[in-house]
Protein backbone atom coordinates (compact mmCIF):
# COMPACT_ATOMS: atom_id res chain seq x y z
CA UNK A 1 0.00 0.00 0.00
CA UNK A 2 2.55 2.59 0.89
CA UNK A 3 1.82 6.20 1.58
CA UNK A 4 2.12 7.61 -1.84
CA UNK A 5 2.85 11.47 -2.79
CA UNK A 6 0.88 12.44 -4.99
CA UNK A 7 3.02 11.12 -8.07
CA UNK A 8 3.51 7.88 -6.29
CA UNK A 9 0.65 5.35 -7.81
CA UNK A 10 1.20 2.96 -10.51
CA UNK A 11 -1.01 1.78 -12.67
CA UNK A 12 -0.80 -2.28 -11.09
CA UNK A 13 -1.53 -0.81 -7.51
CA UNK A 14 -4.32 1.55 -9.07
CA UNK A 15 -5.69 -1.83 -11.11
CA UNK A 16 -5.27 -4.01 -7.93
CA UNK A 17 -7.35 -2.21 -5.37
CA UNK A 18 -9.60 -1.29 -8.05
CA UNK A 19 -12.19 -4.09 -7.13
CA UNK A 20 -11.91 -3.33 -3.44
CA UNK A 21 -12.41 0.64 -4.13
CA UNK A 22 -15.47 -0.51 -6.11
CA UNK A 23 -16.84 -2.72 -3.33
CA UNK A 24 -16.77 -0.19 -0.71
CA UNK A 25 -18.03 2.50 -2.16
CA UNK A 26 -21.50 4.21 -1.28
CA UNK A 27 -23.99 3.76 -3.78
CA UNK A 28 -26.42 5.81 -1.86
CA UNK A 29 -24.09 8.93 -1.89
CA UNK A 30 -23.40 8.48 -5.57
CA UNK A 31 -27.15 8.03 -6.60
CA UNK A 32 -27.33 11.48 -4.26
CA UNK A 33 -24.77 12.73 -6.47
CA UNK A 34 -26.57 12.07 -9.89
CA UNK A 35 -29.63 13.17 -8.55
CA UNK A 36 -27.96 16.78 -8.06
CA UNK A 37 -26.24 16.89 -11.61
CA UNK A 38 -28.05 18.56 -14.60
CA UNK A 39 -28.47 16.92 -17.58
CA UNK A 40 -24.94 16.78 -20.03
CA UNK A 41 -22.64 18.08 -16.20
CA UNK A 42 -19.29 18.53 -16.54
CA UNK A 43 -17.78 16.48 -14.03
CA UNK A 44 -14.04 17.01 -13.00
CA UNK A 45 -12.30 14.19 -11.18
CA UNK A 46 -9.45 15.28 -9.24
CA UNK A 47 -6.54 13.47 -9.04
CA UNK A 48 -8.54 10.65 -11.66
CA UNK A 49 -5.63 8.02 -12.10
CA UNK A 50 -6.69 5.90 -14.87
CA UNK A 51 -10.21 6.90 -14.64
CA UNK A 52 -11.67 4.41 -12.18
CA UNK A 53 -13.66 7.01 -10.54
CA UNK A 54 -15.30 7.43 -14.09
CA UNK A 55 -15.68 3.76 -14.64
CA UNK A 56 -17.71 2.93 -11.36
CA UNK A 57 -19.61 6.32 -11.52
CA UNK A 58 -20.19 7.20 -15.06
CA UNK A 59 -23.07 4.68 -15.62
CA UNK A 60 -25.18 6.43 -12.99
CA UNK A 61 -24.96 10.12 -14.15
CA UNK A 62 -27.47 11.67 -16.13
CA UNK A 63 -27.46 10.90 -20.17
CA UNK A 64 -24.81 13.08 -21.83
CA UNK A 65 -22.53 13.74 -18.68
CA UNK A 66 -19.08 14.82 -19.51
CA UNK A 67 -16.04 14.46 -17.79
CA UNK A 68 -12.44 15.95 -17.27
CA UNK A 69 -10.22 13.72 -15.69
CA UNK A 70 -7.14 16.02 -14.12
CA UNK A 71 -4.20 14.07 -13.49
CA UNK A 72 -0.43 15.16 -13.74
CA UNK A 73 0.83 11.54 -14.37
CA UNK A 74 0.97 11.56 -18.36
CA UNK A 75 1.46 7.14 -18.07
CA UNK A 76 -1.59 7.10 -16.22
CA UNK A 77 -3.90 9.19 -17.74
CA UNK A 78 -3.02 7.59 -20.98
CA UNK A 79 -5.00 4.56 -19.50
CA UNK A 80 -8.04 7.00 -18.91
CA UNK A 81 -11.32 6.15 -20.87
CA UNK A 82 -11.05 7.88 -24.67
CA UNK A 83 -14.25 9.35 -24.36
CA UNK A 84 -13.23 11.54 -21.55
CA UNK A 85 -10.99 15.15 -22.22
CA UNK A 86 -8.05 14.36 -20.27
CA UNK A 87 -5.91 17.56 -18.62
CA UNK A 88 -2.24 16.75 -17.71
CA UNK A 89 -2.42 18.99 -14.56
CA UNK A 90 -0.81 18.92 -11.04
CA UNK A 91 -3.25 19.55 -8.49
CA UNK A 92 -1.35 21.86 -7.06
CA UNK A 93 -2.37 24.79 -10.18
CA UNK A 94 -5.79 25.73 -10.81
CA UNK A 95 -8.67 23.67 -10.52
CA UNK A 96 -10.25 23.64 -14.27
CA UNK A 97 -13.88 24.80 -13.94
CA UNK A 98 -16.86 22.27 -14.10
CA UNK A 99 -20.30 21.83 -13.12
CA UNK A 100 -19.00 19.06 -10.07
CA UNK A 101 -16.08 17.77 -8.91
CA UNK A 102 -15.53 14.15 -7.50
CA UNK A 103 -12.09 12.65 -6.36
CA UNK A 104 -11.23 8.85 -4.89
CA UNK A 105 -8.63 8.29 -2.45
CA UNK A 106 -7.29 12.36 -2.46
CA UNK A 107 -8.62 14.30 0.16
CA UNK A 108 -6.52 12.54 2.91
CA UNK A 109 -3.35 13.38 1.00
CA UNK A 110 -3.89 17.10 0.78
CA UNK A 111 -4.05 19.78 3.41
CA UNK A 112 -6.10 21.80 4.84
CA UNK A 113 -5.34 24.68 2.51
CA UNK A 114 -5.89 22.48 -0.45
CA UNK A 115 -9.52 21.74 0.68
CA UNK A 116 -10.27 25.73 1.31
CA UNK A 117 -8.73 26.00 -2.63
CA UNK A 118 -11.26 23.12 -3.82
CA UNK A 119 -14.47 24.61 -2.37
CA UNK A 120 -13.05 28.37 -3.65
CA UNK A 121 -13.28 26.71 -7.08
CA UNK A 122 -16.38 24.88 -6.34
CA UNK A 123 -18.45 27.74 -5.17
CA UNK A 124 -21.32 25.99 -4.16
CA UNK A 125 -21.21 23.16 -6.64
CA UNK A 126 -21.97 19.29 -6.19
CA UNK A 127 -18.71 17.50 -4.56
CA UNK A 128 -18.45 13.64 -4.34
CA UNK A 129 -15.07 13.01 -2.75
CA UNK A 130 -14.75 9.05 -2.35
CA UNK A 131 -13.11 6.66 -0.25
CA UNK A 132 -10.75 8.61 2.14
CA UNK A 133 -8.94 7.38 5.04
CA UNK A 134 -10.35 8.13 8.30
CA UNK A 135 -8.14 6.61 10.49
CA UNK A 136 -9.92 3.11 11.67
CA UNK A 137 -7.70 0.13 11.01
CA UNK A 138 -8.20 -3.97 12.33
CA UNK A 139 -6.47 -6.91 11.79
CA UNK A 140 -8.43 -9.83 12.77
CA UNK A 141 -6.77 -12.00 14.25
CA UNK A 142 -5.18 -9.51 16.55
CA UNK A 143 -1.14 -9.20 17.23
CA UNK A 144 0.74 -7.54 20.08
CA UNK A 145 2.03 -4.97 17.50
CA UNK A 146 -0.94 -3.89 15.72
CA UNK A 147 -1.46 -1.16 18.23
CA UNK A 148 1.84 0.15 17.01
CA UNK A 149 1.82 -0.33 14.09
CA UNK A 150 -0.58 1.45 12.89
CA UNK A 151 0.38 4.46 14.99
CA UNK A 152 3.53 4.92 13.30
CA UNK A 153 1.56 4.52 9.81
CA UNK A 154 -0.80 7.03 11.08
CA UNK A 155 2.15 9.51 11.86
CA UNK A 156 3.32 8.68 8.09
CA UNK A 157 0.06 9.48 7.01
CA UNK A 158 0.16 13.12 8.12
CA UNK A 159 3.85 13.95 6.09
CA UNK A 160 3.85 16.67 3.44
CA UNK A 161 2.94 14.31 0.15
CA UNK A 162 2.90 17.42 -2.44
CA UNK A 163 -0.06 19.70 -1.31
CA UNK A 164 0.64 20.78 2.01
CA UNK A 165 1.04 19.01 5.80
CA UNK A 166 -0.98 15.74 4.77
CA UNK A 167 -4.67 15.05 6.52
CA UNK A 168 -4.44 11.54 6.79
CA UNK A 169 -7.69 10.30 8.76
CA UNK A 170 -8.91 13.35 10.04
CA UNK A 171 -9.64 14.42 6.31
CA UNK A 172 -13.43 13.44 5.91
CA UNK A 173 -14.37 15.18 8.95
CA UNK A 174 -12.63 18.43 8.31
CA UNK A 175 -13.82 19.02 4.40
CA UNK A 176 -17.25 17.94 6.07
CA UNK A 177 -16.68 20.88 8.68
CA UNK A 178 -15.55 23.33 5.86
CA UNK A 179 -18.15 22.56 3.51
CA UNK A 180 -20.78 23.23 6.02
CA UNK A 181 -19.11 26.19 6.70
CA UNK A 182 -19.30 27.23 3.02
CA UNK A 183 -22.83 26.80 2.98
CA UNK A 184 -23.38 22.79 2.09
CA UNK A 185 -25.35 20.37 3.15
CA UNK A 186 -23.14 17.54 3.89
CA UNK A 187 -23.12 13.84 4.25
CA UNK A 188 -20.81 10.91 5.04
CA UNK A 189 -20.93 6.96 4.49
CA UNK A 190 -18.46 4.32 5.60
CA UNK A 191 -16.72 3.11 2.45
CA UNK A 192 -14.46 0.74 4.20
CA UNK A 193 -12.22 -1.74 2.69
CA UNK A 194 -12.80 -5.12 3.82
CA UNK A 195 -9.95 -7.28 2.93
CA UNK A 196 -9.45 -11.01 3.18
CA UNK A 197 -6.52 -12.69 2.48
CA UNK A 198 -5.02 -12.14 -1.06
CA UNK A 199 -2.53 -10.12 -2.81
CA UNK A 200 -3.97 -6.68 -2.28
CA UNK A 201 -3.94 -7.23 1.65
CA UNK A 202 -0.66 -8.34 1.27
CA UNK A 203 0.30 -5.46 -0.58
CA UNK A 204 -1.35 -3.12 1.86
CA UNK A 205 0.31 -4.78 4.74
CA UNK A 206 3.37 -4.22 3.26
CA UNK A 207 2.98 -0.88 2.68
CA UNK A 208 1.61 -0.33 5.87
CA UNK A 209 4.56 -1.68 7.67
CA UNK A 210 7.53 0.18 5.40
CA UNK A 211 5.77 3.54 6.28
CA UNK A 212 5.36 2.74 9.94
CA UNK A 213 9.02 1.44 10.19
CA UNK A 214 9.64 5.00 8.40
CA UNK A 215 8.11 7.43 10.80
CA UNK A 216 9.27 5.08 13.88
CA UNK A 217 12.90 3.73 12.82
CA UNK A 218 13.02 1.90 16.39
CA UNK A 219 9.76 -0.39 15.51
CA UNK A 220 10.61 -3.94 16.04
CA UNK A 221 8.31 -5.73 13.58
CA UNK A 222 10.17 -9.09 13.05
CA UNK A 223 7.62 -11.22 14.86
CA UNK A 224 4.63 -9.68 13.72
CA UNK A 225 6.12 -10.00 10.29
CA UNK A 226 6.68 -13.67 10.82
CA UNK A 227 3.34 -14.26 12.05
CA UNK A 228 1.21 -12.13 9.40
CA UNK A 229 3.44 -13.84 6.56
CA UNK A 230 1.99 -17.34 7.63
CA UNK A 231 -1.49 -16.17 8.16
CA UNK A 232 -1.81 -14.50 4.86
CA UNK A 233 -0.56 -17.94 3.35
CA UNK A 234 -2.67 -19.79 5.32
CA UNK A 235 -5.61 -17.58 4.59
CA UNK A 236 -6.37 -16.34 8.32
CA UNK A 237 -6.41 -12.52 8.07
CA UNK A 238 -8.68 -10.24 7.18
CA UNK A 239 -8.12 -6.33 7.44
CA UNK A 240 -10.83 -4.15 7.79
CA UNK A 241 -9.62 0.22 6.51
CA UNK A 242 -12.08 2.53 7.66
CA UNK A 243 -12.94 5.18 4.55
CA UNK A 244 -15.31 7.48 4.50
CA UNK A 245 -17.21 9.02 1.31
CA UNK A 246 -18.17 12.57 1.29
CA UNK A 247 -21.16 14.06 -0.54
CA UNK A 248 -21.70 17.73 -0.34
CA UNK A 249 -24.62 19.78 -2.23
CA UNK A 250 -25.29 23.80 -1.84
CA UNK A 251 -28.12 23.84 0.78
CA UNK A 252 -30.92 25.69 -0.11
CA UNK A 253 -31.55 27.90 3.18
CA UNK A 254 -27.86 28.92 3.14
CA UNK A 255 -25.80 31.00 0.93
CA UNK A 256 -22.90 29.92 -0.61
CA UNK A 257 -19.85 31.58 1.33
CA UNK A 258 -16.50 32.16 -0.29
CA UNK A 259 -14.27 29.42 2.07
CA UNK A 260 -10.64 30.53 3.57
Amino acid sequence: MGVPTMSDFSADWLALRAPADAAARSRKLAHAFAKALRRRACVADLGSGTGAMMRWLGPLLPPHARWRLVEGDARLLAQAPVRAQKIRRSLGAELPHADAYVSSALIDLVGAAWLHKLLRAARGKPLLMGLAVDGRHELAPKHRDDAALFAGFARHQCRFKGLGPALGGAAPAALAQLAARAGYRVELAASDWQLPSGKLLEATLDGIAAAACEADPSLDLKDWRRVRARQLAAGQLMLTVGHRDLFAVRHRRRPICRPG
